[in-house]
């Protein structure tokens, strides 16, 4: 297959190319940053995805679409291009796709699309109420994919990633900041009481989920794809710092203007994946395992700064 990735060059992104590749694919990179790797079947075209994509899609088979503005706190700074890149950006993915090669698009949208569960576990059909402008941008997207697919019979699926984390992840995500910290004989710091709860899903869980969206999805349907089993935020940094053999504490700074409020925090995210089983799929690496794997591989590579992928 030829298949183009946008935003390829991000932490995902780069993972999941790589992935194709091995695969035996061609693939197509669309990114601002150039990709930093080489390979016979990858092209890289730099591009933002508000350009005109049409030339580009003309001879592929199908899209993943994973290019975005990230993140929380980077959407509350870049609020404006967030909207712009991570709505108007992803229809135009969809726009350009119209009357091409392309037979299917998977897209990645988020957890934060629920916002605070009003359900446990959160189903793909469970109440959405993003509390952040990512969040927000995120499910709009949703909605036109799924107004897409009502008006022109495309095959899109959004898949919604639970706190994706893995070696390579820069230092915006909570957990290589844990690990950077604790690598660096630092406190980790933990914000509110530390009773939040997450799921975090280990990389190659992730790009594993997606390919099988790809293969089996059906048409228009969303996806949860996440590990489930909870830690909260206190918990994480203490299995990091027992992992590390260091005699340190997280440091619990509570809620406030200076660090994060806490009607912006979201307390349980805890997803059904029940959807994505029922596919043949399900998360081979543990949080235990998966906490080990990443704190090692930042142990021997920090500093490293070719390595790391926003």
């Amino acid at each position: 297959m030829k298949i183009m990735v946008t935003g390829g060059n991000g932490f995902i992104g780069h993972t999941l190319v790589r992935h194709l590749l091995n695969e035996g694919n061609e693939v197509k990179v669309i990114d601002i940053k150039p990709i930093k790797f080489n390979h016979p079947k990858l092209e890289f075209v730099k591009k933002s995805v508000l350009e005109d994509l049409r030339w580009e899609m003309r001879d592929c088979d199908m899209i993943y679409h994973l290019a975005a503005e990230l993140g929380v706190v980077n959407s509350d700074k870049k609020p404006l291009n967030t909207l712009a890149v991570n709505i108007d950006g992803t229809v135009n993915v969809f726009k350009c796709a119209l009357g091409t090669t392309v037979k299917k698009i998977v897209y990645t949208s988020s957890s934060e699309v629920y916002g605070e569960a009003r359900e446990i576990p959160l189903k793909e059909d469970s109440p959405k109420s993003p509390v952040s402008i990512y969040g927000v941008s995120k499910l709009t997207a949703e909605m036109y994919a799924k107004g897409y697919v009502q008006e022109y019979g495309m095959d899109i699926n959004p898949v919604r990633l639970f706190n994706v984390y893995g070696p390579g992840q820069g230092f915006e995500w909570v957990m290589p900041i844990f690990i950077q910290k604790v690598l660096n004989n630092e406190q980790p710091v933990v914000f509110g009481d530390g009773t939040q709860v997450r799921c975090f899903t280990y990389i190659a869980d992730v790009v594993s989920g997606i390919e099988t969206v790809r293969k089996k999805g059906a048409k228009g349907e969303a996806y949860n794809i996440a590990n489930t089993d909870q830690i909260t935020m206190k918990e994480l940094a203490e299995l990091i710092i027992k992992i590390s053999g260091k005699n340190l504490k997280p440091n619990v700074v509570g809620f406030g203007k200076d660090t994060r409020t806490k009607e912006r925090e979201i307390m349980t995210r805890i997803p059904s994946i029940e959807k994505l089983k029922s596919l043949g799929w399900e998360p081979s690496v543990s949080a235990q395992e998966g906490i080990q794997k990443a704190y090692n591989w930042y142990k021997d590579n920090l500093g490293k700064e070719e390595l790391f992928y926003e």
